[in-house]
């Protein structure tokens, strides 16, 4: 019985919980640029180069709803979970490039969790199941 219990990677864990939290805050940003704040609109207007804050704000709510779908999936060792969690840190890590030189602290702190995901993913895949 002991030969079946499977080794539970901290790593995937920490993935997981980190695509759960990143959810959340790119939907509620994305909320947030659908709402028409003044002060998001003004910081905005530097970082979108001309992209339509509304188009902007549904873009970043689908985002983190596919991030949210992603952390579960990868807390249950699903598969489909595994190269969402991957393809959905990638995709944040390009974005956040466009805001590095607008916001170089919180930049660099997003580029590191999104690279630990793709790490943590990558390298303790053999617990993932189809």
């Amino acid at each position: 019985m002991a030969d079946k219990l499977t080794r539970r990677s901290g790593w995937i864990t920490f993935a997981g919980v980190a695509a759960l939290i990143a959810g959340a805050y790119n939907a509620l940003s994305g909320i947030a640029a659908l709402s028409d704040d003044d002060t998001l609109t003004a910081q905005a207007q530097e970082v979108l180069y001309g992209i339509d804050l509304t188009a902007w704000g549904w873009f970043w709510l689908l985002v983190g709803l596919v991030q949210l779908l992603a952390g579960v999936l990868i807390l249950q060792r699903n598969m489909w979970g595994l190269w969402l969690g991957v393809a959905i840190a990638s995709i944040s890590a390009l974005m956040t490039v466009l805001v590095m030189f607008v916001f170089p602290l919180w930049a660099i702190a997003v580029l590191t969790i999104d690279f630990l995901v793709i790490f943590a993913l990558l390298t303790e895949s053999e617990g993932f199941t189809a």
